[in-house]
């Protein structure tokens, strides 16, 4: 149930992104639809409107200007200086005298020669303003301008300029329907775009889902086939194919971790119910069996012991955080090692010589180089001959410090040199389970060189020993905290 609800949160969350991006999508071609519906006709309509402003009142002060120069206004000398500035092609020409009666109309068929006119311009141009009107309702610009006539700063007319402008109203319209059409088809070919766009994306997004889907439900060997364009879903997958595949060898690696700890454990556990019934069941048994069935059940707990130690040893390495480092006496660190193995060396006749002299600081993880020096110095003393000898040496290479542990032991074949540090892996089983060896020990010492940013190496001759080198960062002193 947990999964068939996640995987409906999941299609839930993809259709709701699909959504938001036809939204954002929409919302975006809708601006840019309205801007390019009133913008460029905007533009157009006040550039018409400027060009006819500047023209009309350019005509009525020329034509003003000339006036003023007649010592009376009349209807004769205005038509003369009407025909001669060629100012009616264009335009309806009224002149009124200073009170607002019509001198001269350029229409012949007009009827306000005589009369009193007052439209706004020429009440604004009585009142010594130049004035201009402009309207427009979709077939026609009507423009009005109107300027005083002075004489010795005196008002003495208005000339008064009409124009009904069909031409650039129908250009303007034109225009207007023309971005409605391209506005139409660009609708038309987003809306086919969104939903050819959400189709592929819901495609890629079912692809994912259908990925994410079988990892959830322990698939780790699906990979996704991100078909189309190298975008950022296909970097999804890449990393999604990425991630399962290190899944699929942690997986790999579990399932072989928990086979062999299992194996390890069931063998002192077999071994201790088999002692245990052996007491139980043998009748008439004597207190020196049974002692010494008891000492061999001893032995298998402390076996048992050792491993379930290492086990949680591990556990805890691969759940570690990135150790902080700090400066430790290696030095210091190899000698209590070399005391606590005293005995074992002692048990299996091998010496151990310490070949370094003086205090040598690294920066490690105090805990850390404890286990690598102390897992490597065992694993000498436990594979090494009767009589043989373990040689610990110290030296200094630029900014590293150089730990080299080498035996006189039974040595590792070639071709199994990169597996010596793989949980459980023994070169001698039966030597292993003889020295209470769990495979475990080479294993935590390198888990703890990684974490530590330190290295390791190992070179060996089958039948004649081996040689780790461990290489430390360099501290220069001791850093007291």
């Amino acid at each position: 149930m947990a999964i068939i609800s996640r995987r409906r949160k999941t299609k839930k969350a993809g259709f709701s992104l699909r959504l938001k991006i036809t939204i954002a999508f929409g919302a975006l071609l809708l601006a840019a639809l309205v801007v390019m519906n009133t913008y460029p006709a905007a533009v157009i309509k006040n550039q018409i409107i400027n060009s006819s402003r500047s023209d009309m009142l350019s005509g009525v002060t020329t034509l003003a200007s000339a006036l003023e120069s007649f010592p009376y206004l009349s209807a004769e000398n205005i038509s003369t200086a009407v025909t001669v500035l060629d100012m009616a092609q264009n335009h309806r020409v009224l002149v009124t005298d200073g009170g607002g009666i019509v001198l001269y109309d350029s229409q012949k068929s007009s009827r306000l020669s005589g009369n009193i006119v007052m439209f706004e311009e020429i009440v604004s141009a009585l009142q010594s303003r130049d004035a201009f009107r402009c309207t427009y309702d979709e077939s026609v610009f009507c423009s009005r301008a109107a300027s005083p006539i002075l004489k010795d700063g005196t008002i003495t007319g208005v000339v008064y300029f009409m124009q009904n402008d069909t031409e650039n109203a129908l250009l303007l319209t034109q225009t207007r329907r023309n971005i409605r059409g391209i506005s139409l088809a660009a609708l038309i070919v987003s809306g086919i775009f969104v939903v050819f766009f959400n189709l592929a994306l819901s495609r890629r997004f079912r692809t994912l889902l259908r990925g994410v889907d079988a990892v959830g439900k322990g698939d780790y060997s699906y990979r996704i086939e991100m078909r189309g364009l190298d975008d950022e879903l296909s970097n999804i997958a890449d990393e999604f194919n990425s991630m399962s595949s290190r899944l699929q060898k942690t997986d790999a690696v579990r399932r072989q971790f928990v086979s062999y700890a299992s194996h390890e454990l069931k063998t002192p556990l077999a071994s201790i119910k088999l002692l245990s019934d052996s007491i139980i069941q043998v009748k008439d048994i004597s207190s020196e069996d049974i002692r010494e069935f008891v000492r061999d059940i001893g032995d298998e707990i402390d076996r048992l012991t050792h491993i379930t130690e290492s086990l949680l040893s591990l556990s805890r390495l691969d759940a570690l955080p990135p150790v902080t480092l700090v400066s430790c006496d290696l030095s210091a660190t190899v000698t209590k090692c070399a005391e606590l193995l005293k005995g074992n060396a002692a048990l299996y006749d091998v010496s151990i010589n310490l070949g370094y002299e003086g205090e040598w600081f690294v920066m490690a993880a105090r805990d850390g180089i404890f286990h690598i020096v102390f897992n490597l110095m065992e694993n000498a003393v436990k594979y090494n001959k009767r009589g043989g000898r373990v040689d610990v040496r110290i030296s200094r290479e630029r900014s590293t410090t150089v730990l080299k542990i080498s035996d006189t032991g039974i040595g590792i074949p070639q071709n199994e040199l990169e597996k010596v540090f793989d949980r459980f892996y023994r070169v001698d089983k039966a030597r292993s389970r003889e020295t209470g060896g769990t495979g475990l020990g080479l294993s935590i010492a390198k888990e703890w060189v990684d974490n530590m940013g330190a290295s390791i190496e190992i070179a060996s001759t089958y039948g004649e020993g081996t040689e780790f080198t461990v290489r430390f960062a360099s501290a220069d002193e001791e850093v007291v905290e």
